[in-house]
């Protein structure tokens, strides 16, 4: 179901390193790209992926991995951060992402994330169905 991608570097952090990315729901397939947490960005008191959604669509784009005629906001889509301070990841998506469970759990399952992830939506993650009033078609 999920398709990764991950950054160019080459990592010798453990295999269970919790990572962050961005992802994007693409016609039914989860697609993710992400790095460990030791290789991302400060973010004021955040960790972040440090590539954004407009570039790795781009890139995605080149090698064939997404529609070449679509833009990176079409589709629902979300990113995972860290809260230094709190010690807390937090995983925002557009509502097409968070209300299935089974999305939830493999973006989990992928990025190495505790159970306490938190969720949360964000007005930058809405894709075009959401904002348009039609978020109850199928991706």
């Amino acid at each position: 179901m999920a398709q990764s991608g991950t950054s160019n570097r080459k990592s010798s952090k453990p295999a269970s390193e919790p990572r962050l990315g961005i992802f994007w729901l693409v016609k039914g397939s989860l697609l993710l790209d992400s790095v460990p947490v030791s290789e991302c960005e400060k973010y004021g008191d955040h960790l972040n992926y440090p590539r954004g959604h407009n570039r790795v669509w781009e890139d995605w784009q080149q090698i064939g991995k997404v529609p070449v005629e679509s833009e990176y906001e079409e589709y629902a889509r979300g990113r995972v951060m860290c809260d230094t301070e709190a010690k807390q990841f937090s995983l925002f998506a557009d509502k097409c992402i968070l209300k299935r469970k089974d999305l939830i759990a493999a973006i989990k399952k992928e990025l190495r994330l505790p159970k306490q992830t938190s969720l949360g939506a964000d007005p930058h993650y809405r894709c075009f169905k959401c904002l348009h009033g039609n978020a109850d078609d199928e991706e």
